[in-house]
């Protein structure tokens, strides 16, 4: 705990700076200190609960049967953590179900609904949560055949019923497609070979705690070149289903308004730099989402910030220290997507 605790407070300059003093300085939607005091403690306090449960099994595992034994408790971690996924989310962010009583809203989303369902993908469920990070995206949460769409409330009011299809039938395409899979095989695929590295190292092992902080240490090593790396999949994706949307029937004024509302939401950077977006952007730019991709499959959907969620199994330390979520409890389990 008292290693935890340490992380905590080296952490809690970055997220003061990210989850209140910026956006108090920059959005006028932004929070009061106390509210955010308690929202990050009841972050900090689930996460570390969980990361001390999953350090002792990871050390309950290598001493019973070494590396190995360190790597299957990882695995089974990490596809507990998938399925959670949307209870966790709730959990740390203290997300709630959103049941709106508003007539217009009820029939935009039928209405939306109705439009997935012309363009050719096969309705699933929906999930609205409530929330008060303008930031919080929804995404897709379960089990691969059990997946839940999962929309932010706000974008009930934000945008018409074919935008709001728009937002909707893109995430339908990275299920049914099976990118959305790919990018959770290849996300526990990343975690596992990353920590395995780690072990290697010297002063690392998974039978003591000082070893199993070494192998922590390297692995952020590991999950920084991920950082770096795995984006350039992520925008492959959103450009492979971009074109999929419009060649469904999407209206390209419709679709070009959608991504510029929830743009405006996230980083409001419509225009960023070839370098900047190839390090550390997963979601394209507005501005480079203007004409269709080449590229006519969906390799690994979101798999740069899956990634990051999946290595809450072996204690990830960069897991909420990203541009898009740092001191953002309720964007900590999922992150931003397009």
């Amino acid at each position: 705990m008292l290693l935890l605790g340490s992380l905590a407070a080296l952490l809690f300059p970055m997220d003061l700076l990210g989850g209140f003093l910026l956006p108090k300085r920059w959005r006028s939607e932004s929070i009061s200190l106390r509210t955010f005091l308690s929202g990050w403690f009841r972050g900090v306090l689930i996460q570390s609960l969980l990361y001390l449960a999953t350090s002792l099994s990871i050390l309950f595992m290598g001493r019973w049967l070494g590396v190995p034994g360190a790597i299957l408790a990882i695995a089974g971690a990490g596809i507990i953590l998938v399925g959670s996924q949307l209870q966790m989310a709730k959990l740390v962010g203290a997300l709630q179900n959103h049941e709106s009583p508003n007539p217009e809203i009820i029939a935009a989303m039928e209405q939306a609904q109705a439009i997935v369902s012309a363009w050719g993908w096969t309705p699933r469920r929906i999930m609205t949560l409530e929330h008060h990070d303008t930031g919080f995206t929804g995404g897709i949460a379960g089990f691969p055949g059990m997946e839940t769409v999962v929309l932010p409330a706000d974008m009930l009011a934000k945008l018409s019923p074919e935008q709001l299809a728009i937002v909707i039938a893109r995430r339908l395409e990275a299920i049914q497609g099976g990118s959305r899979t790919r990018g959770l095989l290849l996300a526990i695929v990343w975690v596992i070979v990353g920590f395995s590295l780690s072990t290697m190292l010297p002063g690392a092992d998974v039978t003591s705690v000082a070893g199993l902080s070494m192998t922590c240490l390297a692995f952020s090593l590991w999950t920084f070149f991920g950082l770096l790396t795995l984006p350039t999949l992520s925008r492959q994706a959103s450009y492979a289903i971009d074109g999929k949307i419009l060649q469904s029937g999407a209206s390209p004024e419709a679709f070009q308004q959608t991504i510029k509302t929830l743009d405006a939401l996230q980083d409001d950077e419509p225009r960023r730099s070839a370098f900047i977006e190839t390090v550390f952007h997963p979601v394209p730019s507005v501005e480079n989402r203007r004409t269709l991709t080449s590229s006519n499959t969906a390799i690994t959907w979101h798999a740069a910030r899956i990634t990051l969620f999946v290595s809450w199994a072996c204690m990830g330390m960069l897991v909420r220290a990203v541009h898009c979520n740092v001191g953002r409890p309720e964007l900590w389990v999922m992150l931003p997507t397009d």
